[in-house]
């Protein structure tokens, strides 16, 4: 396969699915913690820059969680859950300065 045209590579994800519309499990909890976690490596905390890559893989097993069939991520969205869970809340706002 070569290297598909961005235009259409955005028509093809951008393409209604009858699947879209399934509900996946996401309680306001887990939310926002990975809202959290997301804002906080934005806003530059080192320590949580490996985590939004963790949250986006949870997102993605969530999703592939309620089509039995599909293949699935490396690791399942309860242990992609558990991982987030065990750390803390970040901080609000900028970092303090980090030690490199």
């Amino acid at each position: 396969m070569g290297i598909l045209d961005p235009d259409k590579y955005q028509g093809l994800l951008n393409a209604p699915d009858e699947l879209d519309n399934i509900p996946v499990h996401l309680t306001r909890h887990q939310a926002q913690k990975c809202a959290a976690i997301v804002t906080a490596g934005h806003d530059g905390h080192a320590a949580y820059a490996e985590a939004t890559v963790t949250v986006a893989k949870y997102l993605q097993a969530l999703a592939l969680d309620e089509l039995p069939g599909l293949s699935r991520t490396a690791a399942d969205s309860a242990t992609l859950w558990q991982i987030l869970d065990d750390l803390p809340w970040p901080v609000p706002g900028p970092p303090a300065d980090q030690a490199s």
